[in-house]
């Protein structure tokens, strides 16, 4: 939902109130100069939710900005969601301004339902803007026990999120001219001595790095049906 007129978005707020909800901000943290995770408040008694669900801000009058949940208490009326602080967009500008006591409307969490609950095993690749799809999924599969791994493509200041998050996860620098070749690379090692292309995949993040890494899986006899991948977002694109 990247762009619309503003009476589209006006008349979608009131004539579908069910589809919204009010939310405030809890309380928000820094997890590194980039990464900000942000707790919201709202009545989630009816919300339905799922691993990997999203949300929509409307960050302008004609733009609206999905992100996904990291995690979510219907009971204590609480959901996260990690955020990246790019500096280059709308998206970026709100996320980074929110602080305790703002309120803001939020569409109910919706969006492609990519958790393959079947699958004993689990690979994740992705970036700063897949750390909420993957905190979610970690979570939901500690109460499974299923197995689950990944490599994620960060740049050099955010290299230590993913343990300070409180998950593991193989991490390589990200290089702009190569997208995800780093992280092949680290794929292609442990698929020698690993039954790790047995596994459901998770692409996410940079629209160039999450193409490189489905060639790659397809090329190596991964199959298509246990590959779910979603580029947020595009050099030179807006609104992914």
């Amino acid at each position: 939902m990247p762009y619309i007129p503003k009476w589209i978005a006006d008349s979608m707020e009131s004539l579908l109130p069910s589809k919204f909800m009010n939310a405030s901000v809890d309380s928000s943290v820094y997890i590194s100069p980039e990464i900000k995770n942000i707790v919201f408040t709202a009545n989630l008694k009816e919300v339905d939710f799922y691993p990997g669900a999203a949300v929509n801000f409307r960050i302008s009058p004609n733009d609206f900005r999905h992100y996904t949940i990291s995690s979510f208490d219907r009971e204590a009326g609480t959901f996260e969601i990690i955020f990246h602080i790019h500096g280059n967009g709308p998206g970026s500008d709100l996320a980074s301004q929110l602080k305790a006591g703002d309120h803001l409307k939020i569409t109910v969490p919706g969006g492609r339902k990519l958790y393959h609950k079947e699958k004993e095993r689990h690979f994740f690749f992705g970036d700063e803007t897949s750390l909420s799809l993957y905190v979610a999924l970690m979570q939901e599969m500690e109460k499974t026990g299923q197995s689950c791994t990944g490599v994620l493509e960060l740049s050099e200041q955010n290299m230590e999120v993913p343990a300070l998050l409180g998950f593991e996860a193989m991490v390589v620098l990200k290089i702009a001219d190569h997208p995800a070749q780093q992280a092949i690379s680290y794929l292609q090692s442990i698929a020698e001595q690993d039954t790790v292309l047995n596994s459901a995949f998770y692409l996410t993040g940079n629209v160039a790095s999450v193409q490189e890494f489905r060639k790659t899986l397809k090329r190596m006899g991964v199959s298509s049906k246990n590959i779910m991948f979603q580029g947020y977002w595009a050099e030179g694109s807006a609104g992914l």
